[in-house]
């Protein structure tokens, strides 16, 4: 995906990445516009997966380089949770905050075997040492549809499910 944080995306660095189809085998070197990068998007499908990319970078000051991480890091350990997590589990929807949408549908805590919902940030869902990842996957369809019918807000699922046969998703393009 097109991941971002803190007035950067991955997009305004990335000059191309190298794809590895996991059903077929195949790989090849895709720009920036093939990749087709929007806010939390790419081209990359559940199949595929980044070997390795290229990056176009510039020299800078190490000293205020290593100041903004440290002021980033701090941002988020006083604001998300730490321990096994994949981030971000939805996209914002215009205008408004996933967590804020989940948290508000009283889903802050949801347990689904070794999978949680953060009561640190809702938009995290953490997996337990040794989780599982049918039970993740079982707690994103059930906070999507949770936040469906209490505040008829459709979310979009922000992570890739790596290595997940899209035929069985469901219709709903949110969870694929």
């Amino acid at each position: 995906m097109n991941a971002g944080g803190h007035g950067a995306e991955t997009k305004d660095r990335l000059v191309s990445a190298h794809i590895v189809d996991l059903a077929t085998g195949a790989d090849r070197w895709l720009g920036v516009a093939e990749l087709d990068l929007t806010y939390r998007h790419s081209a990359v499908t559940s199949v595929q997966v980044v070997a390795s990319a290229r990056f176009r970078l510039e020299a800078g000051d190490a000293d205020a380089a290593n100041e903004r991480i440290g002021e980033i890091v701090r941002w988020r350990r006083e604001n998300q949770p730490g321990g096994q997590n994949a981030g971000s589990v939805f996209t914002n929807p215009p205008g408004d905050s996933a967590g804020r949408l989940i948290d508000q549908a009283g889903l802050k805590g949801l347990r689904i075997g070794t999978a949680a919902v953060s009561d640190k940030h809702a938009n995290f869902i953490q997996a337990d040492p040794g989780g599982s990842a049918d039970d993740i996957r079982r707690l994103v369809s059930a906070v999507h549809d949770a936040v469906a019918e209490r505040l008829h807000v459709d979310l979009r699922i922000e992570l890739q499910m790596v290595g997940w046969d899209p035929s069985l998703e469901r219709a709903d393009p949110s969870c694929s």
